[in-house]
């Protein structure tokens, strides 16, 4: 019997691979159907895609396949390391890793894009670039990030588009994407038009900031709805601002972290998830 990772294997190597601004074509989507079927059959056995955080997405598109449970860490179906109640206990830092991720998931994802850059020098294809993550609701928001640092690292050349699995109503098994800031921070630029909105996440507690000298002072709020009035008045205001830089303290669980989402992402739909890195101006 083939093993999940053989399984992606075969139907990544059948799939054509759009970018993401590419329209899929029917054969496309019917080759994308296969891989997303692997790994709906896999969330489901392992996870259940019932604890998988609720929202919109797009379509599953190939790359590499992180499962986060409550207990462990897979990526295919490979056992990683054992988690508590979705943490590393005693986690280290790795040395090389700018954004401080953990040495465990750093070398598993360097590991990871190693094997895959020896498969694409035998098979003439390319280097996975996405990286798919899904997680249990309860699990921390914070080692996702963390994940997502490690394997944006450690990817050769460039970084790869991180994508988290979530359950649509309509849809069934969708992807969507977000960005990280750079993990040693980011600096803007001397006249920078980037208002730089940063939300940073507690439970009950939302704290809205901005870099643009005209947003005087940070506002919190604690409720959903707060939030949902306070950035309609920054849409407002700032009406061609797309991106919206999203902090989970430590507390915050994915499925807390995708409520706030749903409530940010109708006015910005470029989520940067950051680590508490910091946005610097001149």
């Amino acid at each position: 019997m083939f093993g999940l990772l053989t399984s992606l294997a075969l139907a990544a190597l059948i799939t054509l691979a759009p970018t993401d601004d590419d329209a899929v074509t029917h054969r496309e989507f019917e080759r994308l159907q296969g891989y997303s079927t692997v790994v709906l059959n896999h969330v489901s056995d392992r996870l259940g895609t019932d604890n998988l955080p609720n929202a919109a997405g797009l379509p599953v598109e190939p790359g590499i396949f992180v499962t986060v449970l409550l207990d462990r860490l897979q990526i295919y179906d490979r056992d990683i390391v054992g988690l508590n109640a979705g943490r590393l206990d005693q986690a280290v830092a790795a040395h090389e890793c700018v954004s401080g991720c953990a040495l465990t998931f750093y070398d598993a994802f360097q590991e990871t894009w190693l094997e895959a850059a020896i498969e694409s020098s035998v098979h003439a294809v390319e280097i996975p670039q996405r990286v798919l993550f899904a997680a249990h609701e309860q699990v921390p928001a914070r080692s996702v990030v963390d994940l997502a640092y490690a394997a944006a690292e450690t990817r050769p050349v460039q970084p790869p588009s991180l994508h988290l699995l979530v359950n649509s109503a309509n849809g069934g098994l969708r992807a969507m994407r977000f960005y990280l800031i750079p993990p040693g921070g980011l600096d803007l630029r001397q006249g920078s038009a980037a208002l730089g909105l940063t939300i940073s996440i507690s439970r009950g507690k939302y704290v809205v900031k901005a870099t643009d000298p005209r947003f005087a002072r940070e506002h919190s709020v604690g409720t959903l709805a707060e939030l949902r009035r306070l950035l309609a008045d920054v849409k407002r205001r700032y009406p061609g601002k797309e991106s919206a830089i999203i902090v989970p303290d430590a507390q915050v669980s994915v499925g807390e972290l995708m409520a706030a989402l749903t409530v940010v992402r109708p006015g910005f739909p470029r989520i940067v998830l950051s680590a508490g890195q910091r946005v610097r101006t001149p």
